[in-house]
């Protein structure tokens, strides 16, 4: 069984002046990944004392962004968890220009006095509505309350025809 051969960075970004292994290298290595990397550039760096340093940097550098990713990424999810306070300025406001502009309707003689009228009229209607279903014998709290038993059965029976079928294993 043959493995594919891993593809390796081109030698012009390996080695930089001097003979030494260049920063896209040294980069490469710090990052953990050095199959990328021919054995040469690998070589040279583990003998290379100014090489060595450089790499030092760069994995501290490597660590540095990684550690800032981490703590930007943190507070991005913490941003779209926050809640939102409730904007209680824009709904007073909201509130009090609609108040403002129902103020003429309401100061009007007719209009005011038919409002009156049609709130006490309905007053009027629940209160003998629930009269007549309070007393004693009435046909309409009768009416009422089978009605209102029937309906339960019909909504069970639609809940129970609705609901999937268990099915036995024999």
């Amino acid at each position: 069984m043959t493995h594919p051969k891993t593809e390796t960075l081109p030698e012009e970004l390996l080695w930089a002046q001097g003979g030494h292994a260049s920063d896209v290298a040294l980069s490469t290595i710090a990052d953990g990944e050095l199959a990328l990397l021919p054995p040469s550039v690998l070589g040279h760096v583990q003998s290379c004392a100014t090489c060595t340093q450089h790499l030092g940097h760069a994995a501290l550098l490597s660590m540095h962004v990684a550690r800032e990713m981490g703590a930007i990424a943190a507070h991005e999810r913490e941003l779209a968890t926050a809640r939102r306070p409730l904007p209680r300025l824009a709904i007073a406001t909201g509130l009090a220009v609609a108040l403002l502009a129902l103020l003429p309707s309401l100061t009007d003689g007719p209009s005011l006095r038919s409002a009156w009228t049609n709130a006490a009229s309905l007053g009027r209607l629940l209160r003998t509505v629930v009269h007549a279903v309070n007393a004693p014998g009435s046909p309409l709290g009768l009416f009422l309350t089978y009605g209102t038993a029937a309906a339960l059965v019909v909504s069970a029976l639609v809940v129970v025809k609705l609901l999937p079928r268990k099915e036995v294993s024999s």
